[in-house]
């Protein structure tokens, strides 16, 4: 139902609850979380915030043999990748990382949880972080390259940089034309039901009847 008096006009401006993609600045991490999956696959997120109160998170989980990991030289070389990417944020809050050998995913996420929630600072360490939109056009923080550090790291010497596979913008998909909508389309059901009709009413036994 529509009516004149409970029409609605909307002046005011939407913000997301999502942080923008793109190089941000004076963002803190404000939660980790060492969680299970429905199916009771372990992960790990972090959760940033900026001072607009709008959120991003990365989640890492783990890393299994399959159409790329193949060997265990391969599974370890992803799981060096990994923890290397998690430690970036670790070393956020630290100048000299403790030594730790860890013989699993979950004794690896449960280490990294326990050391940043021992940071007494944290919540007033300002960051810089990289964010980008995914294939599904949501915003994530990249795995490319360093993507956080602290702000205390001047602006003209930040090592963050955007990659090729790094999409600061959505990606635009054009609407596909569907075959089927051409009504005279062969591949239209529909088109080919109505042509067979037609040449059996016309001519009273179908296409054996036809002139030519």
């Amino acid at each position: 139902m529509y009516s004149t008096k409970t029409a609605v006009t909307n002046n005011e401006e939407f913000n997301s609850s999502y942080m923008s993609a793109g190089i941000n600045e004076n963002v803190n991490l404000k939660e980790v979380n060492v969680k299970k999956s429905p199916t009771g696959l372990d992960f790990i997120e972090f959760i940033f915030e900026n001072e607009a109160g709008q959120t991003v998170s990365m989640t890492e989980w783990k890393n299994n043999k399959g159409l790329y990991v193949k060997t265990d030289e391969d599974l370890q070389r992803a799981d060096n990748a990994q923890f290397g990417r998690v430690l970036q944020i670790v070393k956020c809050y630290m100048e000299t990382l403790p030594d730790a050998e860890l013989n699993s995913f979950a004794e690896m996420i449960n280490w990294v949880k326990s050391t940043l929630d021992a940071v007494a600072d944290k919540d007033s360490k300002k960051l810089r972080l990289k964010v980008i939109y995914d294939k599904n056009n949501y915003t994530v923080v990249s795995k490319n390259g360093i993507f956080v550090e602290p702000m205390t790291v001047a602006k003209e010497d930040s090592q963050i940089k955007q990659f090729k596979r790094d999409h600061f913008e959505r990606t635009i998909v054009a609407d596909k034309e569907d075959a089927n909508n051409d009504p005279l389309s062969a591949a239209n059901p529909l088109a080919t039901e109505s042509s067979t009709q037609e040449a059996v009413n016309t001519n009273g036994s179908g296409a054996d009847d036809l002139p030519f």
